[in-house]
């Protein structure tokens, strides 16, 4: 998804970004915390499932349906296994996210201390500038 931000100056650029930062961080912490419960709770099920299969002879089947729509699949009921996959993928995507916000941070820092007064508009795709448009005013 894209959006659009226009700020002032720089240092309302770089506030912005370290405010994103740092939500990108809080939601990261918060995945691995639910990752980590789930992949404990997949361990436990697969073991559980082995010892069924060697009781019984018959494979137990997933308890989870996937639906895919076009663009978008959805998980009905997901097995711990099926959710570990998917928060390993939001993991992964809020981790190369954090990687981007912090290169662009760096690179924008030494426009922070000019004070020039500019219309700054940003074009954030999945939460990540990915075009600066600087029209300086005066």
């Amino acid at each position: 998804m894209s959006i659009v931000k226009e700020f002032n100056n720089f240092n309302e650029l770089i506030k912005s970004i370290d405010e994103s930062i740092t939500a990108t961080r809080q939601q990261l912490a918060e995945f691995l915390r639910r990752l980590e419960d789930i992949k404990v709770k997949s361990e436990q099920d697969r073991k559980l499932k082995e010892l069924l299969k060697r009781l019984t002879g018959e494979e137990i089947a997933a308890a989870g349906k996937v639906v895919d729509l076009k663009d978008v699949k959805l998980f009905i009921n997901p097995d711990s296994m099926q959710e570990a996959k998917i928060l390993e993928e939001i993991v992964d995507k809020l981790n190369r996210s954090l990687q981007v916000l912090q290169s662009v941070r760096k690179l924008l820092e030494p426009l922070m201390g000019l004070e020039i007064e500019a219309k700054i508009t940003v074009l954030y795709s999945e939460g990540v500038p990915t075009s600066i448009l600087i029209k300086f005013v005066g």
